[in-house]
């Protein structure tokens, strides 16, 4: 009698579910030591099929894992190019890329936060501009009266400046020559001109605060309030890329079950002919194992289908150095879930200090509540009396123009400038609104600092719950497991039906695939939670309290891949 050496399909379901990552950095965090025991590419191949012969398959050599290409935390963001990218397809990958790798081509290629860095490039041109209030200015003019009883011309040239301090300087050089009206002989000088200078300085309004250092102050706030801006950005674009990265890995790992399931009827065709010719079974079973067969067969065929949408979701965010979306083949989806952490990995409580130091929301409102102090501190400087403190120094030069060398002496002239709104109606409402607006801020701060509270709050129950899940379907998995050997058994004796091995078949597969989906529900639930405390990316989130006593996927086991049976 034939030896029936049979090696459980749910070894495969363990591998793909629960065996470390083939990526060079495990999604594990860095401050946890765990013990994690893996299966080899030989078992997984060994495990994928019903031997009915007593000779071993052959081993299968481990693939060797890619290495990263860098730390994507310190991966600078970069600036926009002037170029586009060349319209030919990337080339096809043929390994899956680690989670460092797709967090950095998130922050470097993802037109999202290519478009929210442009907002640098905004206000620095913001910035520049309000810096040009302070810009010197080149005045001049030249104005001539040849017909007339008074015949004569006059012409100037001057530079002027307003100042940061609120003031504006100024000189100048004039010529007038000809015979002027008794009533402009200001215009007429010496017949080198005359040069002059002076300032103007304010006294009460626009001394310590003017509109064109309100308007420079606002504008380098907001070079500061769009990084937090930015920094939001990217942590929900990679908390989004992340999340697309694992339900790619899952649906990897779905498609894998379904060929091993599928390998098992294929496999089992062959015995039952045999069987069948020695009369030991029935020919109806080979009937049913085809209905088996075909089943798994349309199952396989949607496993694919949601593989292959999962990997163009996936290019949204993984792009080569063009900024080309890469859609990762089939043959390249071999990339598996890291071991999962024990509940009491992740502490009690949500680090909520944490959370409200690092998320980027309350330091962008901290900017925002700056602009409009600056504001305010305008609207209550518009009404104040303006009063301004003038001097000009003047000094003809040449040969006089008249007998009096009444254009020959140097001249001092000081003056003192007034002029006061008496409602100041129009400053007093804008002092009420930019009151109101920070009235605004100040709640929506306090509510910003709760959600984010909250939220972390929320994202550390989901990853606690996700982690007793994980461990939970570990333990249904290797039930079902147990049953299915046990009913493979009774029916290689004989003492039970196709049918009813089927079923056991069926529901190790489905406790196999919910450990697939308590998995992926880990890591997702992962990501969420470093973007609830502001951690650039799951890869970098530690644990608050180190794992003891468990295994490396939170089942208990010390090796969650030895469930053969």
């Amino acid at each position: 009698m034939l030896v029936l050496r049979f090696t459980s399909l749910m070894c495969v379901l363990l591998a793909v579910a629960g065996c470390r990552s083939g990526m060079s950095a495990q999604s594990t965090p860095k401050a946890v030591t765990a013990k994690t025991a893996v299966a080899s590419k030989a078992d997984i191949a060994r495990i994928n099929q019903v031997v009915y012969d007593d000779e071993e398959p052959a081993g299968a050599e481990e693939l060797s894992p890619p290495q990263a290409t860098g730390d994507a935390e310190s991966s600078p963001l970069p600036e926009l190019g002037e170029g586009d990218a060349e319209l030919v397809p990337p080339p096809a990958p043929t390994a899956p890329p680690s989670l460092e790798e797709l967090t950095q081509s998130v922050r470097l290629f993802f037109p999202v936060i290519q478009e929210a860095v442009a907002a640098r490039t905004i206000a620095s041109g913001e910035t520049l501009a309000a810096w040009g209030a302070f810009d010197h200015k080149l005045e001049g003019n030249s104005t001539s009266q040849p017909l007339d009883f008074y015949q004569n011309y006059w012409h100037g040239l001057g530079l002027k400046r307003d100042t940061y301090w609120g003031g504006q300087t100024f000189a100048g050089y004039r010529v007038g020559r000809g015979l002027f009206e008794p009533w402009y002989l200001e215009r007429e000088t010496n017949k080198g001109g005359e040069f002059k200078a002076g300032f103007i300085a304010p006294l009460a309004k626009d001394r310590t605060i003017d509109l064109n250092r309100a308007e420079l102050w606002r504008a380098e706030l907001e070079r500061g309030r769009v990084e937090p801006e930015i920094r939001a950005l990217v942590l929900l674009s990679v908390r989004d890329a992340t999340a697309a990265y694992w339900e790619w890995v899952a649906a990897a790992a779905t498609h894998e079950v379904a060929k091993g399931v599928l390998q098992l009827g294929l496999d089992r065709t062959q015995f039952l002919e045999r069987q069948v010719e020695l009369g030991e079974k029935a020919s109806i079973d080979l009937t049913d194992n085809r209905r088996i067969i075909v089943s798994r067969q349309a199952s396989l065929v949607d496993a694919r289908r949601k593989l292959e949408q999962s990997a163009v979701k996936l290019s949204l965010y993984l792009r080569d150095e063009l900024g080309r979306p890469v859609v990762m083949p089939i043959e390249a989806a071999t990339a598996e879930f890291p071991p999962a952490l024990g509940p009491e990995a992740w502490g009690e409580s949500a680090d909520v200090v944490m959370a409200q130091a690092n998320r980027p929301e309350l330091e962008e409102l901290r900017f925002v509540r700056s602009q409009f102090e600056v504001a305010l501190r305008q609207a209550t400087n518009e009404m104040l009396p303006d009063i301004d403190a003038g001097l000009l120094v003047a000094q003809d030069v040449g040969e006089p123009t008249s007998s009096k060398r009444d254009k020959s002496e140097f001249e001092l002239e000081a003056s003192v400038l007034l002029s006061v709104p008496l409602e100041r109606r129009k400053a007093q409402g804008k002092a009420r609104q930019l009151r109101g607006k920070l009235a605004q801020v100040r709640a929506k701060t306090q509510f910003a600092a709760d959600k984010i509270a909250a939220e972390s709050q929320a994202a550390h129950a989901a990853l606690v719950a996700a982690a007793e899940r994980v461990a939970q379907t570990s333990e249904g998995l290797q039930l079902a497991v147990q049953m299915q050997t046990a009913e493979r058994r009774l029916y290689e004796l004989g003492q039970s039906t196709l049918f009813n091995l089927n079923l056991r078949e069926q529901q190790a597969a489905e406790a196999g695939l919910a450990r697939v989906g308590a998995l992926f529900d880990y890591h997702v639930a992962m990501a969420n939670y470093a973007a609830a405390l502001g951690v650039g990316s799951s890869v970098d989130l530690t644990p608050l309290t180190p794992p003891t006593g468990v295994g490396a996927d939170g089942s208990g086991l010390e090796n969650p891949s030895a469930v053969a049976p």
